[in-house]
């Protein structure tokens, strides 16, 4: 099947239905895709390396003092 029989037939199913749930969960999907764009592998391990550099300089927090920090908020 082709891409757009595939999405005639997705259609078909979506204007048929009436269950909210199904609907929302489309919806999930579609929000969820946009909203978390995707790296390469390569963006990542440069992340992770800066974040390697970082913690190994001293430039982070520990979950100890952070929940010390939260208790003053």
């Amino acid at each position: 099947m082709n891409i757009q029989a595939e999405k005639l037939e997705l259609l078909e199913l979506l204007l048929r239905t009436d269950n909210e749930s199904v609907l929302k969960k489309i919806r999930a999907v579609f929000n969820a895709s946009k909203a978390t764009p995707r790296i390469t592998v390569k963006q990542y391990n440069l992340e992770l390396k800066a974040a390697e550099k970082r913690i190994k300089n001293g430039k982070f927090i520990t979950h100890e003092d952070l929940e010390a920090q939260m208790e003053k908020w």
